[in-house]
């Protein structure tokens, strides 16, 4: 019977755990999701369904309310507008990379100019405010095609969650 060399045996013992690893992760995954029954808001679990849409915690914010077909419709074509939006209002490549070598100019040169510097990062907050301003604009949207009892579910989530840590 031939031996593995001292490399080749530990090679086989890193892959071996990593697929054990890789196969119990999978697996509590599953477990957590299916004990939650849709109302897992945690990354790996939309993850593992395919549910990270980009928008967040709105879809988390708005899960559970019985909507209506209408209402789902409605804010269905809400989302839509907003990344329609989100999507014309992005800056094209050539922009993009004018923006990335202007801010490597700055960090690059012999002296910091410190004005130029903060005239960028302000452009970037304004650009990041209005973002969160339009979000805020589509939620509330949303929120106000609830019912007043979906209005009231809504409001006792979102007070039974403000005791608890913020992600991320």
């Amino acid at each position: 019977m031939k031996t593995l060399s001292p490399l080749k045996a530990g090679l086989f013992a890193i892959l071996a755990s990593s697929a054990i690893l890789t196969t119990s992760v999978y697996a509590q995954t599953q477990e957590h999701c299916e004990n939650h029954k849709g109302e897992c808001h945690k990354k790996g679990c939309r993850m593992a369904h395919g549910e990270m849409h980009g928008h967040g915690d709105m879809h988390g914010m708005f899960a559970g309310l019985d909507l209506t077909q209408a209402q789902q419709a409605q804010i269905k074509q809400l989302l839509e507008t907003q990344k329609t939006a989100r999507t014309e209002s992005r800056p094209s490549k050539e922009d993009r990379i004018a923006h990335r070598n202007e801010m490597h100019s700055l960090i690059t040169a012999a002296t910091f100019d410190e004005a130029q510097a903060k005239a960028l990062l302000s452009a970037q907050q304004e650009k990041r405010q209005t973002q969160a301003l339009e979000r805020m604009r589509v939620q509330n949207q949303i929120y106000n095609l609830l019912t007043p009892e979906q209005q009231t579910q809504f409001k006792a989530r979102f007070e039974a969650r403000t005791g608890k840590e913020p992600r991320g």
